[in-house]
């Protein structure tokens, strides 16, 4: 791991516990918050709770205090015996006693007498009629919420009917919703809250302010539970979360539920979490920053600067370090190009002195004129002018001519593929002539003949070919020389039917060629090899191997895409 590595890793072991160690006070805190806060809820619902059931029994006392009123004994027994203007006036101050009973309720209620015998109704609310199967309805002994015309309008109100101490008489309690609506807007206080009364396949009792379609979606949730006495469920609606606390009337029989939203319960604390988040967001992208400097003016330089020393390792000591870093690298990588420019300038001036020393040999051996095979060829065309073969006496003597005029010119040391493939003609001619037991075969496609090499670079694989191999066998030899051209590689490919070398041999001979140059390594092979490698790139060299014809093969490869330079 890098320096820029372990800085980037020392920042995420900082960032990541002090993250972690705040989400897990943050839910803490969260879940403090949340159960203090049920808890709440469900104390103000209790404490709402007994209000209510407190008013509804205070309206059943006053149903009892009614029913054992003299004036309602005094006003059954005068039924038989009394005149009709006495039981009116006592009918009248059963009324007035009912009004009494209702003004000092703080809830708005009716109270109605039904005398079952007499088939009468004595109430304040001249509206109601006497049903006696409505009486007779076992549902309506308990509390029961409907709706019915009242002063001349239809209303809902909760009534419960009971059985007097007096015999055929019948009392009910009716309040009206208005009355739980008051005070579920007293338990509301412009709260974010809503609260309401539930009994599952009833309509809900709202309060004025209510969010129906809140309230709606909650009922459903609702209807799907199986509800306890007293509890608490948290809802998603409208990708919110609401906290639901819910306690059941004994009285009613209905539900008291309140709707909170999270968001208002856990506004301080989100906003401090928001706060701590975009702090850690700020410190991060600061850290990222100075990450980024760090890794601009530090490690960047330190990467060039090791893959400068790495390219001027694999041999490209043409490397240099172009970018500034504009602080204290700049001497390291002016120092580097200085280093790396005094090394190329040695190894080119020992290079270069290999090369002359080479090309010197080569020259002079060009300069040369082989004696033997001088000596070979003149005896040949004395040979056959004696036998008065004339057309082996002018096709020897115009190849050698050939030959040696190209062999000796010296003017440029690169010359057309085309040049070079005649100049192995003339040559393979000559031995053919002589040897009368060579055939050879040049395959080199139109595309190639044009290219540029250097000059002598196959003729002496060829010549190669026919001392070691062919003259060195008994049977008839065999010569074969063609060329290849792959996306920019060339390949001239010699191969001979001789008597071959082992691969052990092979071996030794190619690492031989790709050594630097010893007393005793050979100047032809390895000269073509190291001319190859310096002029070209990549895979540019000679390789040998085993020859389809049983002899020995040699490929030169050079590719002439990006020549790196050419030989004076």
């Amino acid at each position: 791991m890098n320096t820029f590595g372990k800085v980037i890793t020392l920042v995420i072991s900082l960032l990541i516990p002090i993250i972690l160690l705040y989400m897990y006070s943050n839910q803490v805190s969260v879940n403090v918050v949340r159960q203090t806060v049920e808890e709440g809820n469900r104390n103000r619902l209790a404490f709402f709770m007994s209000q209510m059931e407190m008013m509804i029994d205070q309206l059943t006392k006053y149903s009892v205090t009614a029913s054992r009123d003299y004036s309602i004994k005094e006003y059954l027994d005068g039924r038989n015996t009394s005149k009709p203007l006495v039981q009116l006036q006592r009918q009248m101050r059963i009324v007035d006693m009912l009004n009494m009973q209702i003004a000092t309720s703080a809830w708005n209620n009716q109270i109605i007498l039904y005398l079952l015998d007499s088939k009468e109704i004595i109430s304040t609310d001249y509206s109601v009629q006497y049903d006696e199967n409505y009486l007779r309805n076992p549902e309506l002994k308990k509390w029961s919420h409907r709706s019915a015309l009242t002063y001349g309008m239809y209303q809902t109100f909760f009534s419960r009917i009971k059985e007097s101490d007096i015999p055929n008489l019948y009392i009910e309690i009716r309040f009206t919703d208005d009355n739980i609506k008051n005070m579920l807007n007293l338990l509301k206080q412009g709260d974010k809250r809503e609260p309401f009364l539930y009994q599952s396949g009833m309509e809900p009792i709202l309060n004025y302010t209510a969010d129906r379609t809140l309230v709606g979606r909650v009922v459903e949730q609702l209807d799907r539970q199986e509800l306890q006495h007293s509890g608490s469920i948290t809802v998603s609606l409208n990708k919110q979360k609401y906290i639901v606390n819910y306690i059941r009337s004994e009285s009613l029989g209905w539900y008291l539920v309140d709707i909170v939203p999270l968001e208002s319960i856990f506004a301080p604390i989100i906003t401090s979490r928001n706060l701590f988040y975009t702090s850690i967001g700020l410190l991060t992208a600061m850290s990222l920053l100075v990450t980024l400097l760090l890794y601009r003016n530090v490690q960047r330089p330190i990467q060039l600067l090791i893959r400068g020393v790495q390219r001027i390792k694999d041999g490209q000591y043409s490397a240099r370090l172009k970018q500034q870093p504009n602080n204290e690298f700049d001497f390291l990588f002016i120092s580097f190009n200085e280093m790396a420019e005094k090394i190329q300038e040695l190894i080119e001036k020992v290079y270069k002195e290999t090369l002359r020393s080479r090309e010197a040999t080569l020259k002079q051996l060009q300069s040369q004129i082989n004696p033997h095979f001088l000596y070979n060829c003149l005896f040949y065309i004395k040979n056959m002018a004696n036998l008065g073969d004339k057309e082996a006496v002018v096709a020897m003597s115009l190849n050698l001519g050939e030959y040696y005029r190209y062999t000796t010119r010296l003017e440029s040391t690169m010359t057309k593929l085309k040049e070079e493939v005649k100049l192995i003609e003339n040559y393979l001619m000559i031995q053919t002539l002589r040897l009368q037991r060579l055939h050879y075969e040049i395959d080199i496609p139109e595309e190639m003949q044009t290219l540029e090499i250097p000059r002598l670079l196959i003729q002496p694989l060829v010549e190669n070919a026919v001392i070691h191999g062919v003259e060195n066998s008994l049977q008839f030899g065999v010569i074969q020389v063609k060329g290849e051209r792959v996306n920019g590689i060339n390949k001239i490919i010699v191969d001979d039917n001789g008597v071959g070398i082992s691969a052990d041999k092979l071996e030794e001979l190619q690492r031989r060629v790709a050594e630097p140059l010893e007393e005793e390594t050979g100047c032809g092979l390895w000269n073509i090899h190291q001319r190859l490698i310096h002029l070209y790139e990549g895979t540019s060299g000679l390789y040998f191997s085993q020859s389809p014809l049983n002899g020995f093969r040699v490929e030169l490869i050079w590719e002439d895409k990006t020549a790196l330079s050419k030989e004076e």
